[in-house]
C-alpha cells in the first residue's frame, strides 16, 4: 500500500525536480501540500484540484500522513523537520539541513527516540552509477584510497532570508554534494584542507579540497567551482585492490581490474574493463539520483514500520558533512 505523504513547499526545486519523481514513484500518494506564499500556493491548487493545498505546515503535521517532504527555504528546515518528528511523522527533506552540526545531532537524537526516518536530500550518493559503485567495492571487499573528484555548478543564487555569502552557499548549496558522496566513500575524515581560488569572473567561486581519513590511510581531492555553462562530474576512484573506477558525470561508470601483462615489449598491459552506462529508459526526472532517494526513503520507512527500528539514520553522517564544510570555510582553510 503507498505511503500517505505531505509535501511542505511548492517552490522551484519542488516543482521542477521533486515533483515528478514523487508523482512517478508507486511507493508514495501525495495526500495534501503546505505553501506559505499566496501565488505559489494558488499555482499548487490549480495542479491539483481536489487536494488540500494549505497555507500552515502545522495543518500537515496535524494530518494522517505517514510521511513529510520538506522543500523550503533551508534556514527553515531544522525547525521543519523538528516539528514532523515530534508529530510522528517520517521525513525527507531537502539539503542543505541547516548549517550547524549539532542541530542536526540533535534531530538523531529525536528521530531515535521517535522511532522514525530521517533522509536528506543529497542525491549524489543515490545515482545509478554511485549505487554501483558501492556494490562493487562491497562484493569486492574493496575500499577507496584515493579519489578525485571534479566538477562545475551554475551560478550560484543568493537566498532572501539566508544570511550567507556567495562562498557560504556555494559550499552548502552545491559543493555538498561532492563532499557529502567522499564523506560516504571514505568513513569518518580527520584532516581538512581547503584552498580557494581567485575568481576571475563575479559570483564565481572555486575551490580544492582535501580530505584525509583519521588514520591517513585514504584521501579524497575535490576541485569544485561555481558559474559554468555545464554541471559536469568526473570522479576517479583507486581501490585498495589495486583497481580503478571513473565515474563521467553519474551516466557512465567504466571499471579497470586487474590487468594481465600482454607479452610485449614496453611494459604495456591489456586493460580489463568493465562498463555501464545509463539506458534510454532511465525513469529519474532532471538529475539521476531524485527517483532513487525516494525510492531509498520509502524503503526505510517500510522497514521502520516493520521493525520498530529507525535503521541506519543519516543524519549523523549529514552532521559530519557540515562539520567537513565548516573546516572547508575556517579561515586558515585547514582544521
Amino acid at each position: 500500500m503507498p505511503l500517505s505523504i505531505g509535501a511542505i513547499g511548492f517552490g522551484r526545486h519542488f516543482r521542477r525536480s521533486l515533483l515528478p519523481n514523487l508523482l512517478g514513484c508507486e511507493r508514495f500518494t501525495l495526500s495534501a501540500i503546505a505553501e506559505k506564499d499566496p501565488v505559489t500556493r494558488a499555482e499548487a491548487a490549480s495542479r491539483f484540484p481536489g487536494l488540500p493545498v494549505l497555507g500552515d505546515a502545522k495543518e500537515i503535521f496535524e494530518s494522517d500522513v505517514d510521511a513529510i517532504l520538506i522543500s523550503t527555504h533551508p534556514a527553515g528546515h531544522v525547525e521543519l523537520t523538528r516539528a514532523a518528528l515530534n508529530a510522528g511523522k517520517h521525513v525527507f527533506v531537502e539539503k542543505p539541513l541547516g548549517t550547524n552540526p549539532e542541530a542536526v545531532r540533535d534531530l538523531s537524537r529525536l528521530a531515535r527516540r521517535t522511532n522514525k526516518v530521517v533522509a536528506v536530500g543529497t542525491m549524489w550518493r543515490h545515482a545509478p552509477a554511485h549505487r554501483l559503485v558501492d556494490q562493487w567495492l562491497t562484493e569486492h571487499q574493496a575500499a577507496v584510497r584515493l579519489l578525485d573528484i571534479s566538477v562545475t555548478f551554475p551560478a550560484v543564487y543568493a537566498r532572501d532570508g539566508w544570511d550567507l555569502g556567495a562562498e557560504e552557499l556555494a559550499f552548502y548549496d552545491m559543493f555538498i554534494h561532492p563532499v557529502d558522496w567522499a564523506r560516504h566513500l571514505l568513513g569518518d575524515i580527520g584532516h581538512v584542507d581547503a584552498v580557494r581560488l581567485a575568481g576571475t569572473r563575479p559570483g564565481e567561486v572555486a575551490t580544492s579540497i582535501r580530505l584525509l581519513s583519521p588514520s591517513g590511510d585514504a584521501a579524497a581531492t575535490i576541485n569544485a567551482a561555481t558559474g559554468s555553462h555545464a554541471y559536469q562530474v568526473s570522479a576517479w576512484l583507486h581501490t585498495t585492490t589495486g583497481d580503478l573506477l571513473e565515474v563521467d558525470t553519474k551516466d557512465r561508470l567504466r571499471v579497470t581490474t586487474a590487468p594481465a601483462w600482454s607479452g610485449t615489449e614496453g611494459s604495456l598491459r591489456d586493460r580489463a574493463t568493465l562498463g555501464w552506462e545509463a539506458g534510454q529508459l532511465y525513469r529519474g526526472w532532471a538529475r539521476k539520483g531524485y527517483a532513487e532517494e525516494l525510492a531509498a526513503f520509502a524503503d526505510r520507512v517500510e522497514s521502520c514500520t516493520a521493525s520498530g527500528d529507525p535503521v541506519s539514520d543519516e543524519l549523523d553522517g549529514a552532521a559530519h558533512t557540515l562539520e567537513i564544510i565548516g573546516r572547508c570555510l575556517a579561515p586558515t582553510g585547514a582544521a
